[in-house]
């Protein structure tokens, strides 16, 4: 394809294939040329459904190419900084899996980096597109709710069997980073710092590894959980906010559970991303007025209405029987003059910090302020 943007995959698991192959292939102007794993099954895997590519188990190998326009880092969190310090080297953009890096250190210097280099980059929180959470979006920036007083989020996963899952890399800090309350975490971290449009300013938290020992999937053999299985966290905001933020591997049955409550001098919000296309709300009737109610409250017993989500939110466009996602608006972001993006690494970063403040503070034992030095 002319003006095609040439597309490389570093790393091929389950989320190359899943998400970033399958958006990629929805976008009429992407042409994936190459990609990378140590894997040779993951590979196998993923030209299974691009077709024929260029394939390397070293990354170096594949940014030494010419013909790279964007690289999409889909590998375990330790192989972030490298990767992208690389494709940065090479004037590669980025669009890179989450959290950004291992600590706040390699974040903020893949940021700047980028920065540096005039690069174009963007990280994975993908939520931001589901269609309620857009809708929530815009009812705070109405100004519907007031002045936001407190906000309440979670992102959890959980089954009966929880406890007896073979261990994986998400498990060993050394690769991972965190556990439940960085890699579940770091999305709703970002979606109410994205909400909000505010910074955070301090941090408590508290973290717990609830199965200390697994049976390692790839060895069989007795491995040490060095990660968190679930992190809670107290936040302080600049509007003068305070927030509860939990994420964790823990929520027995609860499947992949995502949910926003915030609350302000005017009314309230409560997002359930298991029910995507309607949101529960108490707000003046002015603004109440603009969306479908599919069932009315305002009364003791039922205060909360629920809206349904206005199709400009729905993600579904030109006719496709798909909904968008976060990489796709990404693509399109990216043909656009000038590029403006978010999230990218800035996001990224702040993510980051709020996660190693969290860690400091559970260390310390105490409240830690942000920005950190």
């Amino acid at each position: 394809m002319d003006n095609a943007i040439r597309v490389g995959i570093i790393g091929a698991g389950g989320i190359a294939r899943g998400y970033h192959v399958r958006s990629y292939q929805r976008c009429p102007n992407v042409q994936i040329v190459a990609a990378c794993d140590i894997s040779a099954a993951a590979l196998e895997q993923l030209t299974a459904l691009t077709g024929p590519l260029d394939t390397y188990t070293d990354y170096t190998d594949l940014l030494a190419r010419d013909d790279l326009d964007l690289v999409s880092i889909c590998t375990s969190n330790n192989m972030h900084y490298p990767a992208a310090m690389a494709a940065i080297a090479r004037g590669v953009d980025i669009y890179c899996e989450k959290p950004l890096a291992l600590n706040l250190a390699q974040a903020r210097e893949m940021a700047a980096a980028a920065t540096q280099a005039g690069l174009k980059t963007g990280v994975n929180f993908s939520h931001r597109r589901t269609p309620a959470a857009r809708l929530a979006k815009e009812i705070l920036d109405s100004g519907a709710l007031g002045e936001v007083y407190a906000v309440s989020a979670i992102y959890a996963a959980g089954s009966p069997t929880f406890a007896s899952r073979p261990g994986t890399w998400r498990n060993v800090k050394e690769i991972a980073g965190y556990g439940g309350m960085g890699d579940m975490g770091s999305h709703i971290i970002d979606m109410v710092l994205w909400l909000l449009q505010t910074e955070v300013t301090a941090v408590t938290g508290v973290t717990r590894t609830l199965t200390p020992e697994r049976v390692n999937r790839d060895t069989g053999q007795p491995m040490r959980v060095t990660t968190e299985d679930q992190g809670m966290m107290l936040l302080t905001y600049a509007n003068g906010a305070t927030g509860y933020v939990c994420g964790s591997y823990a929520f027995t049955g609860r499947g992949y559970d995502q949910r926003i409550e915030i609350y302000g001098s005017q009314g309230g919000l409560m997002y359930d991303q298991q029910h995507a296309y309607e949101l529960q709300v108490f707000m003046p009737d002015e603004h109440l007025a603009r969306y479908v109610r599919s069932a009315t409250g305002g009364t003791p017993d039922r205060p909360y209405h629920t809206i349904l989500v206005p199709e400009r939110h729905q993600g579904i466009h030109d006719g496709q029987p798909w909904a968008r996602t976060s990489l796709m608006d990404f693509v399109d972001a990216y043909s656009a003059t000038p590029f403006v993006w978010s999230p990218g690494f800035d996001e990224g970063v702040r993510v980051q910090e709020v996660l190693e403040a969290a860690s400091l503070a559970e260390q310390r034992r105490a409240w830690v302020e942000l920005p950190l030095p």
